[in-house]
């Protein structure tokens, strides 16, 4: 008769994906209509917890998010970080 060991297996489980910070946060907190600065400060906390705030930020710029608070900036920011960006492209194509 023979006896089966089992070895745990080589692979590596799988790692859990990282959650945002904003998962279970009032989603409010990030698109009231007139953001106070109190709640801009509160959702900015919450994104400079999160472990998804480069992604958050550079798909709110992708696909043009006008309002909120996405990965840590305000709509004025990201449109701000925009123009910077545009004026650096066309500096660097002179």
């Amino acid at each position: 008769m023979r006896t089966i060991v089992r070895t745990p297996s080589s692979t590596p489980a799988a790692a859990p994906k990282p959650r945002p910070a904003c998962a279970k946060a009032d989603p409010e907190l990030f698109f009231a209509h007139a953001l106070s600065t109190l709640q801009i400060a509160r959702a900015k906390a919450i994104c400079a917890t999160c472990p998804l705030v480069a992604s958050c930020l550079e798909g709110a710029l992708e696909r043009g998010e006008e309002y909120g608070v996405w990965g840590g900036l305000t709509e004025d920011e990201r449109r701000s970080l925009k123009r910077r960006a545009v004026r650096g492209h066309v500096a660097s194509a002179a």
